[in-house]
């Protein structure tokens, strides 16, 4: 019963943590994507969840190799003293992890395909609740000190200044091209420029890019990393580990034919591989290091058979 339990419980997990690891995430169907998820393991403890009907129905099969028996009675038992404690306990593990998904999800502001256009009603109100919501947690008072030492506090964020840098802000978003999230959030904190107009929002999009959400492509790369340079082939040169890596993290799962052919077509195009395998420092070293001793020993040979020659 347990294994079929967890057959229908893992995958749901499962689905909520791939969706969490993508690069290119949307941090407002955070919030969605856990109540689907917690949702979903509520139906898993009614009396005719899934798993329960997959039970039933292979019940014959299951009493022919096993010396269980099984009844309405025991899978009922089994649910109450095994099944909802252990879903009820998983629900709130995942619960404790996302107890800041209000303010995560704040953050999809920042994302240019979210910004409505000019001419709506909606254009002039919008984030302004949830710029409310970023500085409701990150604009506390923080302990600080003067050149001189002496102690004060200040705010982390100026909600005044914020509220004001963001009208602005927003309509410098409507003006972007419609990127992805993380790329804006990088222009943020990357170039000078911005930074020195729009501080605050500048150290709003710094907090965001070090969320754990928005750091698991990071995390994986080390992973891959660990996976590719083995102990066995630690000598992997840098140019050679940065292509792999490339492969393995930025590949697609499927290919398309059309993708596949213009594969086949970059790769003729490149040059003979083992003429330029053959132009290689190293190799032409070996090889006149090879010459070098052939020459030597056919030295050795001759000489030694001249003083032959010369001492009959």
């Amino acid at each position: 019963m347990a294994i079929y339990l967890l057959d229908y419980v893992l995958p749901q997990v499962a689905k909520l943590s791939r969706a969490l690891q993508t690069e290119r995430i949307d941090l407002t169907a955070i919030t969605p994507l856990v109540d689907a998820t917690l949702n979903t393991l509520d139906d898993a403890m009614l009396p005719a969840a899934n798993w329960v009907l997959e039970l039933m129905d292979a019940k014959n099969e299951i009493e022919e190799v096993t010396d269980i028996t099984l009844t309405p009675e025991s899978i009922a038992t089994f649910q109450g003293q095994v099944a909802e404690p252990f879903i009820r306990m998983l629900k709130a593990n995942i619960s404790s992890r996302f107890i800041s998904q209000d303010i995560v999800s704040s953050f999809g502001i920042f994302d240019p395909k979210k910004v409505p256009a000019a001419d709506s009603s909606d254009f002039h109100t919008y984030g302004e609740d949830l710029i409310a919501v970023l500085l409701a947690h990150y604009g506390a008072e923080l302990p600080a000190k003067t050149a001189g030492g002496d102690e004060y506090t200040k705010e982390a964020l100026i909600s005044r200044e914020t509220r004001e840098e963001w009208k602005t802000f927003r309509s410098y978003l409507l003006k972007k091209p419609k990127g992805n999230l993380h790329l804006q959030l990088k222009e943020l904190t990357t170039s000078d420029m911005l930074s020195e107009i729009f501080p605050n929002i500048s150290t709003l999009a710094n907090i965001c890019l070090s969320i754990p959400v928005s750091t698991a492509s990071v995390e994986r790369s080390f992973s891959k990393m660990k996976l590719i340079k083995t102990r066995i082939r630690n000598r992997i040169g840098q140019s050679q580990l940065s292509y792999l890596m490339k492969i393995a993290m930025e590949t697609p799962e499927t290919l398309s034919s059309t993708q596949l052919n213009d594969i086949i077509t970059v790769w003729n195009q490149k040059p003979d591989i083992i003429t330029v395998w053959n132009k290689k420092p190293r190799r032409i070293a070996v090889r006149i290091l090879f010459i070098i001793n052939l020459v030597y020993i056919f030295l050795l040979i001759n000489i030694g058979s001249f003083k032959r020659v010369g001492g009959t």
